[in-house]
């Protein structure tokens, strides 16, 4: 007996609209893809990007600051090894 699904395939995975089938087993599928109505994402805009990871590094250090910090680590673990 065939049922009906849908969902939105995107990189060899199948994002389910509704309620995904519920099986335990392998089971035979049959895919109809309606290429006309086809989902798009809407490419990021960079300037949007850069102002929502604003302060994920932190707040209050300077890139002078995060270098010599770096640089120090570094140091300790070449001198480590």
């Amino acid at each position: 007996m065939l049922q009906t699904y849908e969902a939105i395939y995107n990189g060899n995975q199948f994002r389910w609209i509704n309620q995904p089938p519920k099986v335990n087993k392998e089971v035979h599928v049959v895919v109809v893809m309606d290429v006309e109505n086809t989902v798009t994402k809407p490419k990021k805009n960079i300037h949007e990007v850069l102002q929502r990871s604003w302060g994920c590094l932190g707040t209050g250090k300077s890139l002078d600051e995060m270098r010599h910090k770096w640089d120090r680590v570094q140091l300790i673990k070449s001198t480590t090894n």
